[in-house]
């Protein structure tokens, strides 16, 4: 593929020598093994572009050398005794695949900038051609034009080299808090691409020790090729802040959505769990478990379909300070004395849910979190493993049906309680006259899914084949047609998310913005840049060099006006 590429393009050169274009006169190789040669100034002051640098391939006795070398210098005489136990180990299979994944993308994009380049000169020499045979166009406008395309070809490589900065985006308006920083809709000003900047306290996040979960979110979001998952566009950094521009899913989560509707219809709630299965299968298809997984993971995009979000607890221990003060709530409820268990009505249980949820801000917002969604093994900081993130499906699904989550008390502690308690409370809900409020595959899928590790699903293989799913085609399900489809004026449409213009919808921020505000003062200005060397990323999905992006599939008559 590249040597024909390389005989058009010398061909069309060799054809156009003829015209008297200095600059178009790109000497051939005269062998295989012509050797490189740099850029050069003529006596004229114009500049001769340089030969591509070819290899000679080593004879067998050079290649016997050089796997001598290799094998004395390099190669270890023996394996350390736990190697093949160390390697089989999942950490180090999942930092393999993401090695695999980063150098993959890196050459392919360097592949795919090299054939664009290729095109983009073919296609400019064929354009000079046609203006100097038809048009009769002057030698001094095609020198000219000539020297216009090296020029933005020399931009284009000045941009791919540029790390990308604060100031290079636009801040649009808040769209998201968290308790180490915001998140923001922003437009890049060079390409116009919108993203959801997440700006993030560097030494916040070293305070407390979070920076491993930032820094598995950002390798997460580079390694995802899947449309289930939220993809990352920049990383970048500096003296104060960790920046993530993230695609912008502008439908809002799923929490916004419950809230809205208040219950699901049986096949809206099919639907979307449905995806939330696919999304989280993407995430263990990588090699990570998501571990905190809640309705505001799962962002509804433009088309009505879930994207999962909030990597920053995957594949890696759960934040210290979150678990400790789960387990201390959980220690301490063992010392109240709580009324026997009484089963209430699910409206009785929708309204408590969601009064609670209004009134007790540091239940819902905190930093700290809440119980509803988390499996117990993983608040007990016992031993789990990925099925986890299918115990909080199974919490959400019985959400979506009836309003309130299945554990949910009249306060905290209650609900606590009930979690330690769970197989006692987690109990099948009933109309007032009676009657199950599931069906019974229903009810079969969420008791597979909150159900001890032993007896939980095992795979999205075994999810798929349960009775609940019998009406869903997985394989076209993100083609299908969803229940909902966001409403929206343009691509910077944020009417889904909070307004932080509105002070109540602030409020919910209340508790965050205190204690982000008592631990920012606590920080102290030492050095964080050493420990997150390599935190830099750009997608190359853009207009710098991309053939699909710069020639957008179709042929144009004149390059110079569309390949920039």
């Amino acid at each position: 593929m590249f040597s024909r590429s390389d005989r058009e393009v010398d061909d069309l050169a060799g054809n156009m020598s003829h015209l008297g274009f200095y600059d178009l006169n790109i000497p051939k190789p005269t062998s295989p093994q012509a050797q490189y040669r740099p850029a050069r100034k003529s006596e004229n002051g114009r500049l001769t572009p340089g030969l591509p640098r070819s290899y000679k391939p080593c004879d067998s006795g050079d290649q016997d050398t050089f796997k001598n070398r290799i094998s004395l210098n390099h190669s270890p005489k023996k394996l350390p005794k736990d190697f093949h136990e160390r390697a089989s180990q999942s950490k180090t299979q999942r930092v393999v695949n993401v090695c695999q994944l980063y150098f993959l993308d890196y050459y392919c994009d360097m592949f795919d900038y090299v054939i664009s380049r290729r095109q983009r000169t073919k296609q400019v020499l064929r354009y000079l051609e046609q203006q100097r045979s038809v048009k009769n166009v002057s030698n001094k406008v095609l020198n000219e034009e000539w020297a216009l395309y090296l020029q933005r070809e020399h931009e284009v490589l000045r941009k791919r080299r540029l790390k990308p900065k604060h100031k290079d985006f636009q801040i649009l308006t808040q769209v998201g808090q968290g308790g180490y920083g915001q998140v923001y809709l922003a437009k890049k000003k060079d390409s116009d691409e919108i993203c959801a900047l997440k700006i993030l306290n560097k030494k916040l996040l070293f305070k407390l020790n979070e920076t491993n979960h930032v820094l598995t979110e950002r390798d997460i979001l580079t390694t995802t090729r899947s449309d289930w998952l939220v993809k990352l566009l920049y990383a970048f950094q500096d003296p104060e802040s960790l920046y993530l521009a993230m695609e912008f899913v502008p439908g809002g989560d799923f929490r916004t959505l419950l809230i809205n509707t208040r219950i699901l219809k049986s096949g809206h709630a099919r639907f979307y769990i449905s995806e939330m299965f696919c999304a989280v299968n993407a995430l263990h298809e990588l090699g990570y478990t998501h571990r905190d997984l809640k309705p505001e993971n799962f962002l509804i995009d433009a088309t009505g379909h879930i994207k999962l979000t909030d990597f920053g607890l995957a594949a890696g221990t759960v934040s210290n300070e979150r678990i400790e003060s789960m387990k201390i709530r959980l220690e301490e409820v063992k010392n109240l004395e709580f009324p026997a268990f009484t089963e209430r009505s699910i409206e009785d249980r929708r309204k408590i849910y969601h009064n609670m949820r209004k009134t007790e801000i540091n239940y819902a917002n905190s930093m700290v979190g809440s119980p509803d969604y988390m499996a117990l093994e993983v608040l007990e900081g016992k031993k789990y493993d990925f099925t986890v993130d299918y115990w909080s499906l199974g919490c959400m699904l019985f959400e979506s049906l009836v309003g309130y989550t299945p554990f949910s008390g009249s306060s905290t502690n209650e609900t606590y309680e009930n979690l330690r308690y769970w197989k006692k409370t987690l109990r099948r809900p009933r109309t007032e006259d009676r009657r199950a409020a599931f069906s019974d595959r229903t009810w079969d899928l969420i008791t597979r899914l909150i159900a001890d590790p032993i007896n939980r699903v095992r795979s999205f293989e075994q999810v798929r084949k349960m009775s609940y799913f019998a009406e869903i085609n997985f394989e076209t399900l993100r083609t299908s047609s969803p229940p909902f489809i966001p409403q929206l004026d343009d691509e910077t449409d944020a009417g889904y998310f909070d307004d932080f213009t509105n002070e109540e919808d602030m409020a919910k921020y209340a508790d965050v913005f205190k204690r982000q505000n008592k631990l920012s003062a606590m920080v102290d200005d030492s050095a964080v840049d050493s420990k997150l060397v390599g935190f830099t990323f750009r997608h190359r999905d853009g207009k710098q060099g991309s053939s699909g992006i710069l020639y957008n599939g179709s042929e144009h008559s004149d390059p110079f006006s569309t390949f920039y």
